[in-house]
């Protein structure tokens, strides 16, 4: 799907004079005079999927909170870019004005799976400006509740005698490495049916058992299993939060543990320290607030802050790890 250019122009049309602003404040009077009076407009926050997953959940909750630590003049907006596995959104925001008006969630670790199985040469991890981490989530593999599989010994069975079919919204996005992963650890003949616009539709894909079934973040099938959809039978955690639900270190596969669903936030290139600051402060303040807290025991979402510089780091450790299991994509 094509970047959507009206975000960009309706910001343009509505703000030239303030545009030429920050022109002349990189000039005579400096970053500091431009990220003093930021923002002055409204700031979009780009959602990287479709309506209705986890990262529309997380992104629409915090650009909520993060109205209240811009105050007075902020306005935060989502807007969804779904497109590529969550790829689209990013590369756009590398070509966008470094004004910190547009700032996106970016999927990590997919972010960097590529389009092509041997680099991530399309993708500089240097290049954006990393403003915060806010959450990390676990995975967890769900069936069908009408389903035969209990465990995943269920699954390498029926994999003896035909490929067992897991739905996913594309190569690129972090549930396909997840999948990928969990498959070649434990022998699985698997075939990924990818294409699915976002995670409700690759969730619906199971209900309807077009496919037997999906990886996706822990919080966001629980509440399908809750619904009496859809039944978790595996989670990617060292220890299972859900008794008598079965776990990487059940399995022996220790490394499974290791894949979790990152919810950085990050801004163009070359984005002013002033004016990246101020974003990234506004973000941790909001991650930290109980009105946080309390959404996210309410969405079983796992808040796990990182500031600019920890956030760097954890990009580069997920691009690694990304790398060590390239082999299996």
């Amino acid at each position: 799907m094509m970047r959507d250019d009206r975000l960009i122009g309706r910001r343009y049309l509505l703000t030239g004079a303030a545009t030429l602003g920050i022109a002349a404040g990189s000039g005579m009077f400096g970053n500091a005079a431009v990220a003093a009076t930021f923002p002055d407009r409204p700031i979009s926050l780009i959602i990287p999927f479709g309506t209705g997953g986890d990262f529309d959940v997380y992104g629409r909750e915090f650009a909520h909170l993060m109205e209240s630590e811009l105050q007075p003049h902020a306005f935060v907006e989502p807007v969804n870019m779904p497109g590529a596995g969550g790829r689209e959104a990013i590369f756009g925001l590398l070509r966008d004005q470094p004004d910190g008006y547009n700032i996106s969630m970016v999927s990590i670790p997919g972010i960097f799976m590529g389009d092509n199985k041997k680099s991530n040469a399309d993708f500089d991890l240097d290049s954006l400006t990393w403003l915060a981490n806010l959450g990390r989530d676990p995975y967890a593999l769900a069936v069908s509740v009408k389903s035969q599989f209990y465990k995943v010994a269920d699954l390498q069975n029926a994999s003896k005698t035909r490929e067992v079919t897991f739905s996913n919204s594309g190569f690129a996005s972090s549930g396909y490495l997840a999948t990928r992963a969990f498959c070649t650890v434990t022998g699985i003949r698997c075939k990924i049916v990818s294409g699915y616009k976002g995670s409700s539709d690759s969730m619906v894909a199971v209900i309807r058992n077009d496919v037997d079934a999906v990886v996706h973040s822990l919080a966001t099938l629980q509440e399908m299993e809750k619904s009496g959809f859809l039944r978790i039978i595996f989670v990617f955690e060292p220890k299972s939060s859900l008794p008598g639900v079965e776990d990487a270190a059940a399995l022996h596969t220790p490394d499974l543990g290791q894949i979790f669903q990152w919810r950085p936030v990050a801004g163009p290139p070359g984005l002013p320290a002033g004016i990246s600051a101020k974003i990234s402060k506004a973000l941790l303040k909001a991650a930290a607030s109980p009105q946080a807290a309390a959404w996210a025991r309410k969405v079983g979402a796992t808040l796990y802050p990182l500031d600019q510089a920890q956030t760097l780091q954890m990009a580069k450790a997920q691009e690694a790890l990304v790398n060590r299991w390239r082999y299996a994509l």
